[in-house]
């Protein structure tokens, strides 16, 4: 690729996307050493006009733009550099992406879209099931049939696990947790939020890497840290969103995180008891659990 630096005054105007969401995060400028730099260590470069020097995202904050692809318009005077935003305050997207705020306000909000209710037969039960569309994440909600007739109803939220819910992996308890959930659900009446932030928000490709670090015995925690993430890089918006949406104002929350009992609180959800999702461990997901416990203060 050879972009012609001098046509442009020796600056050549970028515009960075992230991967998956094709959300704009900022726009900036290369000049021939920053695009080199980019070229040479996949870690995006630009050129700032203000400091007359060369920086990168994140140099101060901590967080850093791998770059993915870098395409150049038709005149070769544009570049397009599709990154992934790794570090602990990485703006991956929404309100902390640098072109969040919006000129229009409330005409070009960010909306949650949802489906209509559709019914659901499965091993476990005959549920509805509702879905919603948060961005480049969907979630679903799959509520017994007589979920709206109990005022207290169980409520589970489960965060997407691959590899343990489609493939059985015995490296985690998600497996087992789901089934227990969707066991109770259908017994007693309640909600099962599928909440597809995988791997606690950090996408699949990083908590396969996260599993390589395990490999070579790093803990769970300090796989994440390691790549760049915090410990929990899940946001439960949407999920206050479906809750709402779903008119749920108590209810018997199935959890072992303490995280989501605060945070539930804090929406205004009146939490009348905790069901604990304890399930049966093996020799694969012992160390996993026993860092879940120790280090993230679930209770187990």
């Amino acid at each position: 690729m050879e972009i012609d630096f001098k046509k442009s005054n020796g600056l050549v105007p970028v515009i960075a996307q992230e991967y998956g969401t094709n959300e704009i995060l900022m726009l900036g400028y290369m000049n021939k050493e920053a695009f080199d730099l980019t070229i040479e260590t996949k870690i995006v470069h630009y050129f700032s006009r203000s400091k007359n020097r060369i920086w990168k995202k994140g140099e101060e904050s901590g967080h850093i733009q791998k770059l993915i692809d870098l395409r150049v318009d038709c005149d070769e005077d544009t570049l397009l550099v599709i990154v992934e935003q790794i570090g602990n305050t990485a703006c991956h997207t929404g309100a902390k992406s640098c072109f969040y705020r919006s000129y229009l306000q409330k005409e070009n909000q960010k909306k949650i879209v949802s489906s209509e209710i559709a019914n659901l037969p499965t091993k476990y039960g005959v549920f509805n099931i509702k879905a919603y569309k948060d961005g480049c994440q969907e979630h679903l909600s799959i509520m017994s049939k007589d979920f709206k007739d109990i005022e207290a109803p169980l409520v589970r939220v489960h965060s997407e696990c691959l590899t343990g819910d489609a493939i059985g992996s015995l490296k985690c308890d998600c497996n087992n947790q789901l089934d227990l959930a969707l066991e109770l659900i259908s017994r007693d009446g309640g909600l099962l939020i599928y909440h597809r932030q995988e791997g606690r928000n950090i996408g699949l490709v990083n908590k396969v890497n996260a599993y390589n670090l395990q490999d070579h015995g790093f803990n769970t925690v300090e796989a994440n840290l390691k790549l760049g993430f915090k410990e929990d890089e899940r946001d439960y918006k949407a999920v206050e969103y479906i809750l709402k949406d779903l008119g749920i104002t108590k209810m018997r929350l199935i959890t072992n995180n303490p995280k989501k009992i605060s945070f539930f609180e804090k929406c205004g959800i009146e939490i009348v008891e905790r069901i604990p999702a304890i399930t049966k461990t093996n020799k694969f997901n012992e160390n996993y659990l026993k860092t879940k416990k120790e280090e993230l203060g679930h209770l187990l």
